[in-house]
């Protein structure tokens, strides 16, 4: 295997890293608009994500593969330059619309390159651990620039969007130094590929077949079920965290100097992004060791506890939140792998932007839900409300069609 052009693509996961703003977002945007603002912002993301992912999908199916993660990175660029000037909610409206379609346009075709080019020139098996790997540079370069741009808010609240900027806009340069599959490639011939990829009218109905087709319909909800529910968690770490840590946070101090709140969000955002990166670097060693349902049976449920434990144990907190960061990392990588083993190569992008859409449209009124039972009685309890909802579909899924008989007959 070529250690340069794995090692290209591991660089070009690195450029993909937003750790600079992650740790700081929510604080800068709300020094323009109101907290009801914000939340139609992020509900605004959330279903321009949905209704993208499709035909976004679709662009990576019919166009190229970098073509669509080039217009990922120029969005992603656009969003983060309009950041640095944006002063009021219209213009965020814009530029959380520009993130939005940076998102769709990059969540199939980058892991759709990977598979096919490993598959051409290499050894498809080989996915979940480079594709695992891959995430775990992107996570260790925000683990650093995590911490950087917490300490750069505390400068100038528009700095880390530009540090953001130069990281990102470095990806264009990289993704154009690595090769396109040979079925998509730009070399390709057209000829040959015009019975092989799908049209606009293709996309849906395709989807349509590859998921309700035995294994992958139990095995789409199962874990489509276990992303959604984890993503709905992940939106309560910052409240619940801040909550538990108060007197910790207001009394963190460094040579009798309190640290700014941006340094020390960073900071925690840090230690979580480390936990993902280690999970996400051994999801191929995990797989090979354990099997893919030995992981996807284990995992989702110890996890699932863990979002209920906090109810009875407060302490229970701190190990829920390395759960519900470290779960999606790992598993992620074998997911996509699985799908990519069952579609073919027409069609791959639109299956696995397909799925991001189930799972991202189930979170929609999973978050909803858990926002009124978090105003209703506690964050904790909005939290050990998703781990029910999980136990309960996973129960159902397995005993009515258990996707690890049905995966292991095909």
């Amino acid at each position: 295997m070529s250690s340069r052009l794995i090692g290209k693509y591991y660089l070009f996961q690195a450029t993909r890293s937003v750790g600079f703003i992650s740790p700081i977002f929510t604080l800068f945007v709300l020094r323009d608009v109101s907290f009801t603002q914000y939340g139609v912002l992020s509900a605004l993301s959330s279903t321009l994500v949905v209704l993208g992912e499709v035909p976004t999908g679709y662009v990576g199916d019919r166009y190229g593969r970098r073509t669509s993660l080039a217009l990922s990175v120029a969005f992603t660029v656009l969003s983060l330059l309009g950041f640095v000037v944006a002063q009021s909610f219209w213009p965020y409206v814009l530029f959380y619309a520009l993130w939005a379609l940076a998102l769709t346009f990059a969540s199939g075709s980058a892991d759709a390159w990977l598979y096919e080019v490993l598959e051409e020139r290499f050894d498809a098996d080989d996915f979940t651990r480079i594709r695992g790997r891959g995430a775990s540079v992107m996570r260790w370069t925000s683990v650093v620039t995590m911490v950087a741009g917490g300490a750069l808010y505390a400068v100038d609240p528009r700095s880390p969007f530009v540090a953001s900027v130069a990281l990102n806009g470095l990806g264009l340069a990289v993704l154009f130094t690595l090769p396109g599959s040979r079925r998509y490639g730009d070399d390709a011939d057209e000829d040959s590929l015009a019975d092989d990829r799908i049209t606009v009218l293709d996309a849906l109905p395709l989807v349509r077949r590859q998921f309700a087709s035995r294994p992958l319909r139990p095995f789409v909800v199962y874990a489509g079920l276990f992303f959604a529910v984890v993503s709905a968690a992940n939106s309560y770490i910052q409240p619940v965290t801040r909550g538990l840590f108060q007197a910790t946070l207001e009394s963190a101090t460094v040579a009798g100097h309190a640290l700014p709140l941006g340094v020390v969000l960073g900071l925690l955002y840090a230690g979580f992004t480390v936990v993902s990166a280690v999970a996400s670097y051994f999801a191929g060693d995990v797989e090979e060791a354990f099997g893919l349902w030995g992981a996807l049976l284990v995992v989702p449920v110890a996890t699932a506890v863990l979002l209920v434990l906090p109810r009875v144990a407060v302490a229970a907190a701190l190990p829920m939140f390395v759960a519900i960061r470290g779960s999606k990392a790992l598993l992620l990588p074998m997911v996509n792998g699985h799908l990519n083993d069952h579609v073919g190569s027409a069609g791959r992008a639109t299956t696995l932007s397909a799925f991001s859409m189930l799972w991202r449209l189930l979170r929609v009124p999973m978050v909803v839900a858990a926002g009124v039972a978090a105003d209703a009685v506690t964050e904790t309890a909005a939290v050990a409300g998703l781990g029910v909802v999980f136990l309960v579909g996973a129960g159902v899924t397995l005993l009515v069609d258990s996707p690890a008989e049905r995966s292991a007959a095909a």
